[in-house]
């Protein structure tokens, strides 16, 4: 029979997603750190087929003779590197939240111009205000806009379809050269972040995190925007330096922000911190939210579907999917 090891404090919270999905003739091990040593989880390894979460709780991997998969149930791998996964295993990531995000982003960007919430609030307290039919207090509308696309990558392309569909004028760049087709205007390469900026309505920061992208997005950049345009950030918070952005929405030298990526994160040691170091929530031209852009239940259902899968394909003797890279490491305590 194989096994499957379930580890981490974020992967258990989906244990019985995995167990939906995953034939029976598998045996799930669970090691969550809220009730089990690390002791445990090297005994787990040694059973285990494939090996499904983040960091491991020890400083070392033990060895392990089945190990064939090491299955990250989320995108993210900064975790990790070749030097840290044990030799020859692939290690491998999965998306499934692209179609999520790219909805909470078509989703910002009508708000921005709508103003939906603003409507609602006016009309509980107001009704028709003394306006006649005919008389109306105006909002916008997205159709024949820019948007801008920052990481034209798996979010970058679900954002362009919806985007087109709604009439907008897509342009993006991406860290390699690629041909413009459909729904795409124009695509460029970083080089082209400035004329990306001075064309966009909409900016849209979708790209990862890494020492090229941090910083990549500060105060130089942010002059060159539309007095009116709106940043939306759901890639990650420090490709946009934060006191700049701060800076440029209180003097409205923009016209807002979408933020939903932070600079300050709760660690393992459960402390709270503030999202953010600038005070952001004062500002009446952001909307915020906590991370939570590719927060939706059937995300997780595809997400846990796709582990599953892979661990299918791994057992049958087949290539898993979305490797990232083969680990190089020496295993043994």
């Amino acid at each position: 029979m194989p096994t499957a090891l379930i580890q981490g404090r974020i992967a258990v919270q989906y244990e019985h997603l995995l167990r939906k999905e995953l034939n029976d003739d598998w045996k799930i091990l669970v090691w969550d750190p809220s009730s089990n040593e690390p002791d445990e989880f090297i005994a787990m390894a040694l059973e285990a087929d494939a090996i499904i979460g983040g960091r491991i709780p020890t400083s070392n991997w033990p060895n392990i003779p089945k190990l064939k998969l090491f299955q990250i149930p989320w995108t993210g791998h900064d975790f990790c590197s070749p030097e840290t996964m044990p030799s020859g295993i692939p290690v491998c990531n999965c998306y499934e939240h692209e179609t999520t995000i790219a909805e909470f982003v078509l989703c910002a960007m009508l708000e921005t111009k709508i103003g939906l919430r603003g409507i609602d609030e006016r009309f509980r307290a107001e009704g028709w205000g003394g306006r006649q039919p005919g008389s109306a207090h105006y909002h916008g509308e997205i159709r024949n806009r820019t948007v801008g696309i920052v990481g034209y990558g798996h979010i970058g392309r679900e954002v362009a379809q919806r985007a087109a569909a709604f009439g907008m004028r897509v342009i993006a760049i991406r860290r390699s050269k690629q041909e413009a087709t459909p729904p795409l205007d124009w695509i460029g390469t970083t080089g082209q972040l400035e004329q990306l900026l001075a064309e966009s309505d909409f900016v849209v920061v979708a790209c990862d995190m890494n020492k090229e992208t941090i910083g990549m997005i500060g105060a130089p950049q942010l002059a060159m925007m539309k007095h009116d345009s709106v940043i939306i950030n759901v890639g990650r918070g420090r490709v946009i330096e934060e006191e700049a952005l701060y800076q440029a929405l209180k003097r409205r030298s923009i016209g807002g922000a979408v933020i939903d990526v932070w600079y300050n994160y709760i660690g393992n040691d459960k402390k709270e911190v503030w999202p953010c170091n600038y005070p952001f929530q004062e500002l009446d031209n952001v909307i915020l939210s906590a991370h939570e852009s590719a927060a939706a239940p059937e995300q997780l259902e595809r997400r846990w579907k796709f582990v599953a899968d892979n661990l299918e394909r791994v057992r049958k003797g087949g290539r898993p999917e979305n490797q990232v890279f083969l680990g190089t490491a020496t295993v043994g305590l």
